[in-house]
């Protein structure tokens, strides 16, 4: 089912679930650079973090008598979303290594336009003028909140190409995501994703043994970072399944505007009056894209 088959409570209620998994999902960043502070390292972060939602999403399952798992199928699907997922992590944490943060960023959050032609090539949305202006104007957006042009560009093939491994991977995991939501309960799928990604990062110990941070104050990060993370995953897997994978990718990119607000609030970092630019063209580009899908809508039904 496209987006333009969901009735408008949906699509408010799940764009509602998308910006509370975006706000969630860009406390991470700040604790984790907390944590590192502390004496953790990439490994104890990344296994604590997969972990922490794989077992949270089975909890829930297990409480609420929701069966995952329980089919040849189910272990393939999950494995299809999980190894996704787990490339998606190492990606994004192998590329940091190679590039600045803001280069790494804005290469990810291209899945979105990688979304975008391959659901259009599929026909299963239009890729038509304003969508893809909208798209693009938000990734522009996005350059200028992560003060990508007044950094001192670090151009690394290997970055960039760890840095379109974890892009690819995400655009692959939402979409998978979107198609398992559309037949499955969105914490079922959930469940069955995170604990194949969990055994799919666990070999990331024979290159990193985790390194647990030194003070209770980095174990604080800790919790925070992996509470933000369950919640922001919650609502992303019904987020997903209520207005589907290219508009809750689009959506998304809300996540580091959050983060540069949080790390303003946690490690007192001072914006730039281009970083409050790059804010407004990111809020303004999805609040146009929001218009006009809505009249878009209006004038399919009325014809």
């Amino acid at each position: 089912m496209t987006s333009k088959a969901r009735p408008d409570t949906t699509i408010a209620l799940g764009t509602a679930l998308t910006i509370f998994s975006a706000v969630s999902f860009g406390l991470y960043p700040a604790a984790t650079r907390a944590i590192y502070a502390d004496g953790g390292n990439a490994s104890f972060v990344i296994l604590a973090a997969t972990f922490a939602r794989a077992i949270s999403l089975s909890l829930f399952c297990v409480v609420t008598g929701k069966k995952f798992l329980s089919t040849r199928e189910d272990i393939r699907l999950g494995a299809t979303g999980g190894l996704f997922q787990a490339l998606s992590s190492l990606g994004i944490i192998s590329a940091l290594v190679y590039l600045p943060g803001p280069v790494m960023i804005i290469i990810l959050f291209s899945h979105t336009l990688m979304l975008l032609v391959y659901m259009a090539l599929k026909k299963e949305i239009t890729a038509d003028v304003p969508t893809v202006i909208t798209t693009l104007s938000a990734l522009l957006g996005l350059s200028f909140v992560l003060n990508l042009w007044s950094i001192d560009l670090t151009y690394s093939l290997i970055g960039i190409s760890l840095a379109l491994v974890g892009a690819i991977a995400t655009a692959s995991r939402v979409y998978v995501y979107g198609k398992q939501t559309t037949t499955k309960n969105p914490a079922v799928v959930g469940a069955e994703n995170f604990l194949m990604a969990a055994l799919f990062v666990c070999p990331i110990v024979f290159f990193s043994l985790p390194a647990l941070p030194s003070t209770m104050e980095g174990y604080f990060y800790t919790v925070a970072a992996c509470l933000s993370l369950i919640a922001g995953t919650f609502a992303m897997f019904y987020g997903i399944s209520m207005i589907g994978a290219f508009r809750f990718s689009l959506f998304l990119k809300l996540e580091p505007v959050f983060t540069t607000i949080f790390s303003i609030l946690i490690v007192n970092e001072v914006l730039q009056w281009q970083q409050y630019a790059g804010i407004a063209l990111v809020i303004g580009s999805l609040v146009t894209y929001q218009t006009y899908d809505k009249i878009k809508k209006s004038k399919c039904l009325a014809s």
